[in-house]
């Protein structure tokens, strides 16, 4: 599914650029992943597990704007990647079909202007547009920022996952499943 561009204003007073990512933004995406992946463990993987080449990073982008059910979104300042945010089908099977899952990551260097609400709020209207029911994620139970935008923007959390993550230094991180009717 293809999305924007759309300009929004951040809280800071800069203008953000929405829009679908095409295939020479590859490069800049596994950056923005790996380097998102680096800035905070509340990502799920770790930047050395980001094995994704350009190539499939492009074949994966164009297979997007042709998908009704699934989306990326990235926010651009001065036309750098700094945020993304991406709808997709729980399962593509029947069962699951009128389930979504997303996910939001956003650097550093520009948390709390704004982009998460924008990016979360145009998901929501896209999730309902393509046919889904419900969206589904998953958050780190200390991750409060993030926990509250997700209750912000109407999610409720519907139970604990222990130990669902392990950390590299043996340690673990209990998730909270939220939940939010469409």
């Amino acid at each position: 599914m293809k999305f924007g561009p759309k300009i929004i204003k951040l809280k800071d007073g800069r203008e953000c650029i929405l829009r679908s990512p095409v295939p020479r933004d590859a490069k800049a995406l596994i950056e923005h992943m790996k380097g998102t992946s680096n800035e905070t463990l509340y990502m799920a993987r770790y930047p050395e597990e980001i094995t994704i080449t350009i190539e499939e990073e492009k074949r994966y982008l164009k297979e997007l704007e042709s998908n009704p059910k699934n989306v990326l979104i990235c926010a651009t300042i001065d036309g750098k990647i700094i945020a993304c945010g991406g709808l997709n089908c729980v399962k593509n099977l029947m069962k699951y079909i009128h389930r979504a899952e997303f996910g939001i990551s956003i650097q550093k260097e520009y948390w709390h202007l704004g982009i998460g609400s924008s990016l979360l709020s145009e998901l929501i209207l896209l999730a309902k547009d393509a046919g889904y029911e419900q969206i589904e994620l998953e958050v780190m139970c200390d991750n409060e920022r993030g926990i509250g935008l997700y209750k912000k923007c109407g999610f409720e959390m519907i139970g604990t996952r222990e130990k669902a993550f392990k950390f590299k230094d043996g340690t673990y991180g209990d998730e909270y499943l939220m939940f939010r009717k469409l």
